[in-house]
Formats: C-alpha cells, structure tokens, sequence
C-alpha cells in the first residue's frame, strides 16, 4: 500500500546496506537510519510504529565488548545479555502504536531471562511481553517473544539512554 512506510535502524552501515538490498529484491523501499537503536525516530514517531522487529546483540559477554565496532556488536549482549535489550525496551514502548495495536518482535535467548524481562515490562510500561515461537538453533534455544502495550506509554525521550554504549 502507498501509505506503508518501512525503516531500518541500525549503528552499522554494513547491516543497513544488507537491509537495502534484500529490500529492494523484494520491491520494497526502506528510509534508512544509522543510528543507535531507535533514536532516530523518538522525536518524530512516538505511540506511531504499527510493527517492530528487533533482534538485539543477546549473547552474554563481559560488558566491555558491548557497542565495539567490529563485528561483535552484532552479537555481544553484556552481562546475561540483557545490556542492549534493556537499553532498547523504554524506546520500544514509546513507539509502539496505542492505542491501534502496535506489536513488537523480539529475539531472546534463555540467558537473558526473558520471565524477568517480561515482568519488568509490565511493571514499568504495561506492555504484555509473550512468547511466540521457541526453537532450538545449534547451542541456543531462540525465543521470539510478542510485545504490546496495554496503555499508553509517555515518556520523556530527553531522559532516555540513546547514547551508544562505548
């Protein structure tokens, strides 16, 4: 439809043009961001983004190899590899369309306690964080866990962690 507007974010520009080009094989047309996480679309598309998919750096790593320009910012999660996912959540609900059923997509692994992670969520933004599918990959069992809101979520992108990690 013409008014379906796609976005890719991503810190790094090789995963951009990845993302531009499998979209245009598929006569798609993305507006690209290169930024951390989400910041780029705080100020102007808050409570507006229908669909969000998310698939963070989750494997557990010492802290210190989170946000590193090299290949492993794509994987390196920090402790219980939660450092990146908890940084994202707060701009998560804060574009995720209320009401008008905003959805959310996520990929987690056991290690980054997605039980915690779910009752965090709800406790802090009344977002319903439920697992979808599960599945066992190599050593790792994915989870991609739904995420919606409840209510509506107002915050103050001013305050918000949107600073890359290094």
């Amino acid at each position: 439809s013409a008014n379906i507007v796609h976005h890719v974010t991503d810190i790094n520009a090789d995963a951009i043009a990845v993302a531009q080009r499998t979209a245009s094989a598929n006569n798609v047309t993305l507006l690209d961001h290169r930024c951390d996480l989400a910041s780029d679309l705080l100020p102007t598309h808050g409570n507006g983004i229908d669909i969000i998919l998310f698939n963070p750096p989750y494997v557990p790593t010492p802290d210190e190899e989170v946000g590193a320009d090299d290949i492993s910012a794509s994987w390196a999660g920090g402790e219980h590899g939660r450092i990146v996912i908890d940084r994202a959540m707060p701009q998560i609900a804060h574009l995720l369309k209320y009401p008008g059923g905003g959805v959310g997509y996520m990929i987690v692994v056991d290690d980054n306690y997605p039980e915690k992670l779910a009752l965090s969520m709800w406790e802090r933004f009344g977002m319903r964080v439920e697992p979808l599918v599960r599945r066992k990959a190599r050593n790792e069992y994915l989870t991609v866990l739904k995420l919606s809101l409840t209510r509506p979520v107002s915050l103050d992108i001013s305050k918000m962690d949107i600073s890359r990690t290094k």
